[in-house]
């Protein structure tokens, strides 16, 4: 027996070895509440984030923007074998107080995105995965995997980064700690020529440098 999990949604997580409490004691940003209040999903009170949403443009994280976009490197071509270099577009730090959550979203205008915990402790705020998608029947399982199950969550831990496609629907869980829990967050598009040659919704992209 085979099974195959068609058309998968690919979420990259590794646990790197960074001094992640020196690079919080370097923020002086602005943060501003980010989201909206939502009684459907739960989220009264919507976590922070800075409201500058190009932070990694700061010479200060030259070395912490090297290091996301090495990893990004790893998802893009050593996973999914991807030819298209990628710019990254925006970024951002979000900060999560005690009792903080935020709604369930996605993120426009990018094809991936991905999160980098700087401060987290235990139940301080992971992050969930939910499917939005249409199901016909909804079924109850005696075990919940990622073949059957419409969410799943991976815990916040210190070093900890994900990469994943920008359209998946996301959340981070409430902050059930008495501490703030800080990260950092970014959005990836491709650049160069996107399409094939011969089609006729080729897109000749923008170089790497450019904007």
């Amino acid at each position: 027996m085979n099974v195959v999990p068609l058309f998968s949604k690919p979420v990259y997580v590794n646990d790197l070895t960074l001094d992640t409490t020196n690079i919080v004691k370097k923020l002086n940003e602005k943060f501003d509440v980010s989201g909206y209040k939502n009684e459907t999903d739960g989220a009264f009170d919507t976590c922070d984030a800075s409201i500058n949403k190009f932070v990694l443009n700061n010479k200060k994280y030259k070395n912490l923007k090297k290091i996301v976009e090495k990893e990004f490197e790893k998802y893009s071509v050593n996973l999914l074998h991807y030819t298209n270099k990628f710019k990254m577009t925006t970024s951002w730090f979000t900060r999560s107080k005690p009792n903080q959550e935020s709604n369930y979203h996605n993120h426009n205008n990018c094809m991936f995105s991905g999160v980098l915990y700087l401060i987290a402790s235990e139940n301080s705020g992971g992050i969930n995965f939910l499917n939005f998608e249409n199901h016909r029947f909804l079924l109850p399982a005696k075990q919940y995997n990622i073949f059957n199950g419409k969410n799943h969550t991976f815990d916040a831990k210190p070093g900890r980064i994900l990469f994943f496609p920008s359209e998946l629907h996301h959340k981070i869980l409430k902050n059930k700690s008495s501490e703030d829990r800080y990260s950092l967050a970014f959005n990836f598009i491709p650049v160069g020529d996107i399409g094939d040659i011969s089609e006729d919704s080729q897109i000749k992209g923008m170089d790497i440098n450019d904007g």
